[in-house]
């Protein structure tokens, strides 16, 4: 499940990170460690570049983190992730 949590640490990053489903976990893991071992079999949902970008393009998107984290869930689970 996707929560606020992994939005807000996923905004706040200064690296390049990306929010994936692993092991039927959301995690919030640098852009670079996706070709790692550890992550092998990661779906990645969206990354903080691309979140940011929604985010600030659409006004009626909520700045809640909770709010957020549902809609991706939402989003991820009507794609079967």
């Amino acid at each position: 499940m996707i929560t606020g949590d992994h939005v807000r640490e996923l905004l706040n990053r200064e690296d390049d990170a990306v929010l994936v489903l692993l092991h039927g976990r959301a995690e919030v893991v640098p852009a670079p460690e996706l070709d790692s071992e550890h992550c092998r079999g990661a779906l990645p949902v969206v990354s903080g570049h691309d979140l940011r970008e929604r985010l600030n393009a659409d006004r009626s998107a909520s700045s809640d983190p909770e709010a957020v984290a549902a809609a991706l869930d939402t989003t991820v689970r009507e794609q079967g992730g």
